[in-house]
């Protein structure tokens, strides 16, 4: 499990487009000009609370089989539909060898540069503490990449 998380951590396939503020010239290997951007990563649980640690807590619903928060992206990518990655630290084991992540894993921005995800925990993980991260890659190459932690109350 520890490797399937190591594994998809850094794999952000699509590029992003952020305001630039110069880019390569139209000789691909000109490094004499840079590219930079104005792209950023902040994620967090806008339903939830947080506590002075900056833990959120998420108490998971008595007779529910599920319980579910939305999670957001804010990036800095505007009027642009960029593809963001996510993944938890832990997994639920599906049977037939099969272990499904507790977050979506892919979403996209919206014109006002949000993304959201969902997550969504079982009752065996009451009392963990899940660790979800996201990231993505801009124009430049440049990866950004965060995270949160979530407490699991009973």
């Amino acid at each position: 499990m520890v490797k399937n998380v190591i594994k998809y951590i850094f794999i952000y396939t699509l590029l992003v487009g952020c305001d630039s503020n110069g880019v390569l010239g139209p000789d691909l290997n000109d490094t004499e000009e840079s590219c930079s951007s104005n792209c950023h990563l902040d994620i967090s649980a806008p339903s939830l609370e947080i506590d002075n640690n900056e833990y959120y807590h998420m108490t998971f619903l008595d007779g529910y089989i599920q319980t579910f928060t939305t999670l957001e992206a804010q990036t800095g990518v505007d009027n642009n539909y960029e593809k963001l990655e996510w993944i938890s630290n832990k997994e639920i084991y599906m049977g037939y060898g099969e272990w499904a992540n507790l977050v979506n894993g892919d979403s996209y921005t919206d014109e006002d540069g949000r993304a959201r995800t969902v997550l969504g925990v079982w009752e065996t993980f009451v009392g963990d503490t899940i660790t979800i991260y996201a990231g993505y890659k801009d124009k430049c190459d440049i990866q950004y990449v965060d995270s949160l932690k979530v407490v699991i109350d009973g």
